[in-house]
């Protein structure tokens, strides 16, 4: 941001944007226990309503090949999902410690 507004590429129109930081979270009904554990696969499959439901939306979306043009070989399915809120409380900590730069 500081090389975007000290060097703007018109410099008779110099530029200035903020950045507002939205958190979310994609899955807002997952338990917050430390116990609970789901795969991505899992997650997914249910998500879409079943095993079939959710090969035809990778197929419609074409997610493997997408993934592949910008350079993904390998997304692990099965790797453990969880809730995101301790991270997203990390980040609030942090930015309100030391700004956002």
């Amino acid at each position: 941001m500081r090389e975007v507004s000290s060097r703007p590429l018109k410099p008779e129109q110099p530029l200035s944007f903020c950045l507002l930081r939205v958190p979310f979270f994609l899955e807002p009904e997952y338990p917050t226990d430390e116990s609970f554990a789901e795969t991505n696969r899992e997650r997914l499959i249910r998500k879409w309503g079943g095993k079939e439901a959710f090969e035809a939306q990778k197929r419609r979306h074409r997610l493997k090949e997408r993934g592949q043009e910008v350079g993904i070989k390998h997304f692990n399915l099965d790797r453990q999902a969880s809730s995101t809120l301790a991270s997203h409380r990390l980040v609030q900590w942090g930015t309100k410690k030391y700004g956002v730069t």
